[in-house]
């Protein structure tokens, strides 16, 4: 199977509510040999303020954001296209089941487009920073990585790539930062085989579990900075989250087999933490029990302890079940408290799935011109992509979009993005005063930057107020 390397810029941190600005991927075979590279910038959408700290990371001038051809949407278009060109495929990205992969599903769901083209059609995904912590941990020697100040590995892609002789490439720019991503897994591949033939198995939740399910398995995991690595065993789904339940076993699960209820919910509530959730719709990289004895740290188990307590839980099934009641209960707790009356459309993509109908009227929307897309958005019985669509023809096509509804979002975008309140998103006068605190720790070359978008943002709100009303 073929490896799809990529990586997005971004206008901040927010999947929901801010928006892809640069894509880069690249497409290679099995033995890491370039196929294809592919790469494209975006405008950004009318809605969407970026936040300075973005702009001076990924060094992208609000000019080139607003000038240039490519729309968000058009862009979104576009990699679709692209990853199934290539698909079935790895996709693989640095820090990316956490951010890049959230970043694509939403807007991938916000522009009515399949979200999950990365685990359909045998394709899967994989985190590179999880083979990287793991090797540095396990392989110290195969992986050079600078110490932070409370003596911590520092494995951020612009530091840890030029400390292993991979200098040819531009950080926070998509297509350096996804060469960087491949030149590190091709080190990976050659210095530490084991971890990378981990690294790349199945990792489609079904295979994970199976994986699992009847043996110990390694965790390495990065806790506030400082990697640990935990020897576990599967006791079970999560009733309702469906996360593997799993315990750690370098504590002794003896101790709690005769435990009452008090005693053996301040058990597992204890710090640090018996129980291990592992989401295995995250794609985890999980590794072989025999890595336990491997490492240097200090409460590392040799074989024997493990398959001994490894046993004792699997001779006791009541034991995993009274822990996965406990969850059950906790999570029914939780479920009762949480009010979902605050979630917005952009922030919903987790919350319900779209119907049969809908995906299909959603495949014919593309298929249309913009007229009879600004008909095919009434049919949806899905209220979110009702609103989607009437924002994408907004950006695209708003000559064609009823006046009405024009008069509603121009109203609604001004109102959020003038507001003085504290928001999930970026707000003009939040983005004033980032620019304002940046201002105080510049040079000459950041700050023509800077003024060069508080121009931008004062034109934006003299057209906001004007909306406003």
């Amino acid at each position: 199977m073929n490896y799809v390397f990529y990586d997005l810029e971004t206008t901040g941190r927010s999947s929901a509510w801010d928006q892809i600005i640069q894509v880069a991927a690249i497409l290679t075979d099995k033995s890491l040999k370039i196929i294809e590279k592919y790469e494209e910038k975006c405008r950004i959408n009318s809605y969407c303020i970026p936040n300075p700290e973005a702009i001076l990371v990924n060094k992208i001038s609000i000019g080139t954001l607003l000038n240039t051809n490519i729309s968000h949407y058009q862009l979104m278009v576009n990699l679709k296209k692209k990853f199934l060109e290539w698909s079935p495929a790895v996709f693989i990205g640095y820090n990316s089941i956490k951010f890049d992969e959230e970043f694509l599903r939403n807007s991938f769901f916000k522009n009515l487009l399949d979200p999950y083209i990365t685990i359909k059609n045998d394709n899967y995904r994989l985190d590179l920073l999880d083979s990287v912590r793991a090797t540095s941990f396990l392989h110290p020697e195969n992986i050079k990585t600078l110490i932070s100040e409370k003596g911590n590995p520092i494995l951020k892609l612009d530091k840890i790539a030029p400390l292993n002789g991979i200098s040819n490439f531009q950080a926070h720019d998509a297509l350096g930062d996804t060469f960087a991503s491949l030149e590190l897994a091709k080190i990976i591949k050659e210095k530490s085989p084991s971890i990378w033939e981990e690294t790349i198995c199945n990792k489609k939740k079904i295979y994970l579990l199976n994986y699992i399910k009847n043996k110990p398995f390694c965790f390495v995991e990065s806790i506030f900075g400082r990697v640990k690595l935990f020897t576990l065993s599967f006791l079970g789904e999560h009733p309702y989250y469906k996360w593997a339940i799993c315990f750690d076993l370098n504590k002794d699960p003896s101790e709690a087999i005769n435990l009452n209820d008090y005693e053996f919910k301040k058990y597992l509530e204890q710090s640090p933490k018996i129980i291990k959730n592992l989401k295995l719709n995250k794609s985890p990289l999980l590794l072989s029990y025999e890595y336990s004895d491997q490492s240097n740290a200090s409460n590392s188990l040799d074989k024997k302890l493990i398959l001994k307590r490894y046993n004792f839980i699997k001779e006791n099934p009541l034991f995993k079940e009274r822990i996965i009641k406990y969850y059950e209960k906790k999570a029914l707790d939780n479920i009762e408290d949480l009010n979902q009356s605050d979630i917005f459309a952009e922030e919903s993509i987790y919350k319900k799935f779209t119907s049969q109908k809908d995906n299909i009227l959603m495949k014919q929307f593309h298929n249309e011109d913009w007229e009879n897309r600004n008909i095919i958005k009434n049919k949806f019985s899905d209220e979110r992509l009702t609103y989607f669509a009437n924002l994408l023809i907004y950006e695209e096509k708003p000559e064609i979009l009823e006046k009405s509804i024009v008069k509603s979002i121009k109203k609604s975008l001004s109102k959020k993005l003038l507001s003085q309140n504290k928001e999930k998103w970026l707000t003009l006068y939040d983005a004033y005063k980032k620019i304002d605190d940046l201002r105080e720790k510049c040079d000459n070359n950041t700050l023509e930057t800077l003024n060069e978008f508080n121009g931008y943002l004062e034109l934006l709100e003299k057209q906001l107020q004007i909306n406003k009303v």
